[in-house]
């Protein structure tokens, strides 16, 4: 029955999908929902393919509006729409979706419109969209090994409910995710976890618009995001581009933040180790770099290097790189350029923050001071930190930076 399937739908079928990959399903099932595309599509819902599919299989979605829950519960199903999403400013600009063109998943579940609930996942090239009670796309944190690429996922509470039990690598790439705050918990972000996140990329994404931020990770205890790699991403006009809480060893790197609002471009809380905010441009935001673990514990090993921050626009709080009392420790920051900002280039609080070292910065420009610290200690210029080789010529104390 399924080779049936494949000789005699796929060939109108052909020319809208990618080609599969070296290790060919066992079988393709085609679903169209309207017969438009693909006519013959022995499938017009795509749960019903996936209730008549072995692990293993493919699934080809064939353009239309789909007014369903999608919940994959096979392993290894490749399940793929017939359009990738714009990236870039095309994301950002990107129209309504066409139902001639794409393949559109919508409906208003409380428990995410499209649901991967199994191991080695593939569900690409879809648009998913309108979900007024709950998220997009969720990922099940008992399994692993899932693939979201080249997805629109727009106009939901928020976009992906991304976790992963860490076994397999798993992966949130190359999405155009915008728009997504229909009011509810957690609305307003792009990429959203906090159920548990390990041995995960989310890379060369472009969000926009979305009213919390970009991509924001948590977890219940400190070590529960692990292993993440948030890097070569886009965020256009998001309140925020990351939020990072209670992680270990993760990157945060050359990403691209514009026009951010309201909130840092980078945030990180409290009980993150091994952090790695690295080359990243902040460029025209509120405020771009910001520790602040609100009391809890603060963080260590963390390295903030080589990042542009620029033209952070808060007369209050626009500082290029700040850190709040209590949040940073053994840490370095270093090699940064922080040119026109607002409020401060380099600021670091007092109440906590020692052992720090700063190397090799500069911060120009600012319409506060381009160096301060507040701390005391047995530091440089009686700071609990080192600072060596940073320049800025307006400095509290005036030892910091030169």
């Amino acid at each position: 029955m399924k080779k049936t399937i494949l000789v005699a739908v796929c060939v109108a079928a052909a020319t809208a999908f990618p080609a599969a990959p070296s290790q060919a399903a066992q079988a393709v099932l085609v679903v169209d929902d309207n017969g438009a595309q693909c006519p013959g599509a022995p499938f017009t819902t795509i749960q019903a393919a996936i209730t008549a599919a072995s692990p293993g299989d493919e699934i080809r979605v064939c353009a239309g509006t789909y007014n369903e829950v999608v919940t994959v519960n096979k392993a290894n199903l490749r399940v793929v729409g017939p359009a990738a999403a714009p990236i870039g400013t095309a994301c950002r600009q990107a129209g309504a979706p066409d139902p001639s063109r794409q393949a559109i998943i919508q409906s208003a579940d409380g428990s995410g419109t499209v649901r991967l609930a199994e191991n080695g996942i593939t569900f690409s090239r879809f648009t998913v969209q309108n979900n007024t009670s709950s998220y997009g796309i969720v990922t099940s944190a008992a399994h692993s090994g899932h693939q979201v690429r080249q997805n629109m996922i727009q106009e939901n509470v928020f976009g992906v409910y991304f976790n992963s039990s860490g076994t397999n690598l798993s992966e949130v790439e190359q999405n155009c995710i915008r728009q997504n705050n229909e009011p509810g918990s957690a609305s307003g972000n792009g990429v959203y976890s906090d159920a548990g996140l390990k041995n995960a990329d989310i890379e060369t994404n472009t969000f926009s618009g979305n009213e919390n931020s970009g991509v924001l990770l948590d977890a219940v205890a400190p070590g529960g995001v692990g292993n993440v790699r948030v890097n070569r991403n886009i965020s256009l006009a998001d309140r925020a581009f990351a939020f990072i809480f209670k992680s270990s060893n993760v990157s945060v790197g050359s990403n691209i933040i514009q026009d951010n609002f309201g909130a840092p471009g980078i945030f990180f809380g409290d009980s993150n180790t091994n952090l790695r905010i690295t080359s990243n441009t902040i460029d025209r935001g509120f405020l771009g770099v910001r520790a602040n673990a609100f009391g809890l514990s603060p963080n260590t090993n963390v390295t903030i290097t080589g990042n542009i921050i620029r033209n952070s626009e808060s007369s209050t709080v626009g500082h290029g790189i700040s850190v709040a009392p209590s949040s940073l420790t053994n840490s370095v920051i270093s090699r940064n350029i922080a040119s026109d900002n607002a409020g401060d280039g380099i600021r670091i609080d007092a109440g906590g923050n020692g052992g720090n070292t700063i190397d090799s910065n500069v911060a120009r420009g600012s319409g506060m001071l381009d160096c301060r610290d507040s701390t005391t200690g047995t530091g440089t210029d009686g700071t609990a930190n080192t600072w060596i080789r940073n320049i800025g010529p307006n400095a509290a104390p005036s030892g910091i930076c030169l």
